[in-house]
């Protein structure tokens, strides 16, 4: 596996709350080096990771780095632009991407022309493995370390376990088999580590989840907002298993599983997770930490804990425009555009589409353009330093979805009569009439799955969702006889090529 220098981060949690909090992460065998603000701690010199990893504050700041990976992985951005926009909106017919310029990945990936030397299939990879790589380090050394608390012990413990499970999920889908690192490796070593098939990877991710559920906190204070808790465990776990009880694993047993996990997080509503009856409210970085279950934490204030973002879906808007900034903009008009077919899936009325999608802008040269663009992370009037600087966090899990996997896995089950209250909270919240309960199973899988595209259009779930219902072929393919591209795609198509550096490093087979 290819190493990395270590880099420097900076984390609060709540990041809004905390202020700048030293964090730590180190790759396989690299030294250590830290930054200091306000805390005491070694000269950086003498600082290497037998020596860090012995105090209680020192796992603390090197879960902190676990944490921030997910933010600043890359110089392309965190996990939410390479996970969730690039790897996955961008390759559901969610995306238009209209325009080579620059030979960008986000052109190659949603026509399917990426390969095994596209830049960004090297990025997930490496940005996934360096959370892994972070996790590692505390599990193999947390045990010796003395807590003032046992409790916090195994709340760190838990929380690291979670977010390398996390990691190692996010691989699975991008790559289908991955090598499964438990530990810290030599890179001789690690190049030695065969991919594993995805039953064991699953068997993996769920019982280390499985295991984190009973050292996590139900709820934190507001000091420690964005911290895992119990519910973000049990929705990562409802959506682990409903995602290998459907394409490629096909594991049947799964759906039940999902079922507990799914039902234990709307048991806490309430409590440990919140509801939003307002759309709109779910995207202002006000309400950061209140309604969804797990997001990426992001400040402004040219702290490097930005989000990329928005400025990635956004074209250069015109000064006269509502959503104009001057320090917002990215790529011009005409390169990475939404879908009309995304456009049109909204009925008439829906209070969703206002939020999510512009599909008509004043440019820069001041006249009207009518082209369809992502607003749903763009925050009108936002003061930032520069267009990497947007402070709203992205979700990686909301209770919406909560409600509709849910609800997926009672139609599932025949239970249709009862999984249609969930739905229809959800339509009802974007002001759209009820659907009657005494529609028919087929019936609701369609109206289940129009729904989960337009709620959470822009947030990195509808590719997932494709693949899982494997759908995804037709669709695709649809959609590319309609655009007259010249493509059609098969299940190969679901994963992405490892990444060619990785082949000659470890000589991995490849995907077909």
């Amino acid at each position: 596996m290819k190493t990395t220098t270590i880099n420097k981060y900076r984390l609060q949690f709540n990041m809004k709350n905390l202020g700048k909090v030293l964090i730590f992460g180190a790759l396989t065998l690299g030294t250590i080096s830290c930054s200091r603000e306000d805390l005491m701690l070694e000269p950086e010199n003498n600082i290497t990771q037998t020596s860090f990893y012995t105090t209680e504050l020192q796992i603390q700041q090197a879960l902190s780095g676990v944490y921030s990976a997910m933010i600043n992985a890359s110089s392309r951005g965190g996990y939410d632009v390479n996970f969730y926009l690039l790897a996955s909106e961008v390759r559901s017919n969610n995306y238009t991407a209209l325009s080579q310029n620059g030979n960008r990945d986000y052109y190659a990936i949603n026509r399917f022309q990426d390969n095994s030397t596209t830049e960004e299939m090297e990025v997930l990879w490496e940005d996934a493995y360096q959370m892994v790589t972070y996790a590692n380090n505390i599990l193999v050394r947390i045990d010796n370390v003395p807590f003032a608390s046992g409790a916090t012990k195994e709340q760190y413990r838990s929380e690291t376990r979670f977010l390398r499970a996390y990691a190692y999920f996010e691989l699975m889908r991008s790559f289908g088999k991955v090598p499964l690192i438990e530990k810290p490796v030599s890179p001789t070593e690690a190049a030695a580590i065969p991919r594993t098939d995805l039953a064991t990877l699953y068997n993996f991710v769920t019982s280390e989840l499985e295991a984190s559920v009973a050292g996590l906190k139900n709820i934190h204070d507001a000091a420690n907002k964005g911290r895992i808790t119990k519910s973000a465990a049990h929705a990562m776990l409802g959506r682990i298993y409903l995602t290998g009880s459907g394409y490629p694993l096909n594991n049947g047993s799964y759906v039940a599983k999902a079922k507990d996990h799914l039902f234990a997080v709307i048991q806490g509503e309430g409590q440990s997770v919140t509801w939003s009856p307002n759309y709109a409210d779910l995207f202002k970085s006000a309400n950061d930490n209140k309604y969804h279950i797990f997001e990426i934490q992001h400040i402004s204030g040219g702290l490097s804990q930005g989000s990329y973002l928005p400025s990635y879906v956004s074209p250069n808007f015109g000064t006269t425009d509502p959503l104009y900034n001057p320090q917002s903009s990215l790529y011009s008009s005409g390169e990475l555009g939404v879908s009309q077919s995304l456009v049109n899936a909204y009925e008439p009325g829906d209070l969703r589409k206002a939020v999510t999608v512009k599909t008509q802008f004043i440019a820069q040269n001041g006249l009207v353009d009518n082209a369809n663009y992502f607003i749903k992370f763009r925050e009108p009037g936002k003061v930032i330093t520069n267009r990497y600087d947007w402070p709203i966090n992205f979700p990686i899990i909301r209770y919406a979805d909560v409600l509709l996997m849910y609800a997926e896995v009672l139609n599932t089950q025949g239970s249709t009569s009862a999984a249609v209250p969930y739905l229809n909270r959800i339509r009802q919240r974007a002001g759209l009439a009820a659907i009657s309960t005494s529609i028919s199973t087929a019936d609701f899988t369609t109206a289940l799955r129009k729904e989960r595209r337009v709620e959470f259009a822009g947030e990195g779930i509808y590719w997932h969702d494709l693949v899982r219902w494997n759908t995804g072929v037709a669709v695709i393919n649809q959609a590319a006889a309609a655009l007259n591209y010249n493509f059609t795609i098969t299940t190969n198509d679901y994963l992405y090529q490892v990444p060619l550096s990785q082949i000659q490093i470890a000589g991995y087979d490849q995907n077909p």
